[in-house]
């Protein structure tokens, strides 16, 4: 991964950057509530704009880096959306984007980006098992490239911000949704943001448009659109039996849950009220 993101700045970094006061970003493997916590930010007045997942174009559809700076331009707005609408100027971005779109275009995505970034993460059995489920939805095999996942480059670009000194902070996608009021205001207080309870309820907007593939994964945002608050979460985490042995998937699911664990005691973490790391780092305490 290429520390300098200057040689693939060709669609002109500087007039994103000039667009908006300011830019937040969220990298989230798929199906670990990223969206959902995109639309808590939604609801701050400083946030006015919101890209859903610019370099999916580049991944899926094999387009350059000019339509990825053509998305970070002609971004969602968010004001017709907001169920609150504070007096602040509303000129910031919120990005969503998956590791394995951006790919080796992440040290671009971390300059635009403002510190910390949020790496978001959730129990990869259950994240690849949504993914699957969502496939056979609509009549896909429920396998895809194991690249898909996203744990193995998510990975890779948080230790892409260690080695670069670029401040960044992990989220654990069931922490925030089960202990909004406590995880919550510590993520916003690392932003710089003010946060207020009133911001976990917004409006149901059906009809926004976040899929950049002509609808082909509009089926993966229906819930989250549909809904006016975080939903709790209470499903239930398959066994790694669950997932087939064939294709070395099982052995991936279980690679990606080492993943999951390692990164889940590092420092970086939010982590709950009452929980701390130990001195080693090596785990974590409910006192």
């Amino acid at each position: 991964m290429r520390a300098s993101p200057a040689s693939d700045a060709r669609y002109s970094l500087s007039e994103v950057m000039r667009r908006y006061s300011r830019t937040y970003t969220i990298v989230s493997p798929p199906r670990c509530s990223s969206t959902a916590l995109a639309r808590v930010l939604w609801e701050h007045p400083d946030v006015g704009f919101y890209c859903h997942e610019p370099f999916e174009v580049r991944y899926y559809l094999n387009q350059g880096l000019a339509e990825v700076g053509r998305k970070l331009i002609d971004t969602l707005d968010l004001k017709p959306l907001k169920r609150h609408r504070g007096g602040a100027d509303g000129r910031a971005l919120v990005i969503k984007e998956m590791p394995y779109q951006v790919g080796r275009h992440f040290p671009l995505l971390a300059a635009l980006s403002a510190r910390p970034l949020i790496f978001l993460m959730r129990d990869p059995r259950l994240s690849i098992a949504s993914r699957m489920a969502m496939r056979r939805e609509v009549g896909n095999e429920p396998t895809f490239p194991r690249i898909e996942s996203g744990w193995e480059l998510w990975a890779e670009q948080i230790r892409w911000c260690r080695a670069h000194g670029i401040d960044h902070l992990l989220v654990d996608s069931t922490d925030y949704r089960n202990r909004p009021l406590d995880v919550l205001p510590q993520l916003f207080d690392r932003l710089g943001l003010e946060f207020k309870p009133e911001m976990l309820k917004w409006r149901a907007c059906p009809d926004a448009q976040i899929d950049n593939l002509g609808g082909d994964h509009a089926h993966l945002y229906r819930r989250v659109l549909d809904s006016k608050s975080l939903n709790p979460a209470d499903e239930t985490i398959p066994p790694l039996n669950d997932f087939p042995a064939t294709d070395g998937w099982r052995d991936h699911v279980a690679r990606c849950l080492a993943i999951y664990r390692e990164f889940g005691i590092s420092v970086e973490r939010i982590m709950p009220a009452g929980w701390r790391h130990n001195q080693k780092g090596a785990r974590f305490i409910f006192r």
